[in-house]
């Protein structure tokens, strides 16, 4: 009977504070590229182009990349019509990012900056936030550099590096099925 009476007094208490609606807190903004379809196929892509490379590619000129890309994308968000367009450009990023892992190339590091510039672009044009106030925006787009420069992190500092050509058949099997999931989501939103 008293568990009772507490869950019930709890349930009262809980009707009686006002309905906090449509709030997004900044670990909603660090989840958010890790949490979107749209946004976390290319994240993958692109983490999996960063972990082919010889040497650990996660610096300041990345993170640098990654910031541009995710203000230019949260500009045309805000002051650009936003269109279909935005998906589809996340999904060309993700085809264009699986299949250079499936090819197992390292990329130089030019187009390794251009993928990420092209990556923070696709992540900023598809967030969501509450407002076009410079405080949500400020904070959407750094709990997204967040998220997404620690999702790139990981993938590219996990685990040793593959040294011989039947260890990378697994990066390229999941390079090439990116690939695929983005032509196919794509296709069908292109009905």
């Amino acid at each position: 009977m008293a568990k009772q009476l507490i869950l019930i007094s709890f349930c009262v208490n809980l009707l009686c504070v006002p309905a906090v609606a449509h709030q997004i807190g900044f670990g909603d903004q660090v989840l958010q590229p890790i949490t979107m379809v749209h946004a976390l196929l290319p994240l993958l892509a692109v983490g999996l182009l960063c972990r082919q490379q010889p040497k650990v590619p996660i610096n300041r000129i990345v993170a640098f990349m990654l910031g541009l890309g995710l203000a230019v994308g949260v500009f045309f968000k805000v002051y650009v019509n936003p269109t279909q367009i935005q998906l589809i450009f996340a999904l060309v990023i993700a085809a264009l990012a699986g299949s250079f892992v499936a090819l197992a190339d390292p990329l130089p590091n030019s187009g390794l900056s251009l993928f990420i510039l092209a990556l923070g672009i696709a992540i900023g044009t598809n967030l969501s936030f509450e407002t076009t106030d410079w405080i949500d925006l400020s904070q959407t787009g750094l709990g997204a550099f967040v998220g997404a420069i620690a999702v790139l992190y990981v993938m590219a500092t996990t685990a040793v590096p593959a040294t011989r050509n039947w260890q990378q058949v697994g990066i390229r099997v999941v390079g090439s099925w990116i690939c695929a999931c983005a032509i196919m989501i794509f296709a069908l939103a292109s009905r």
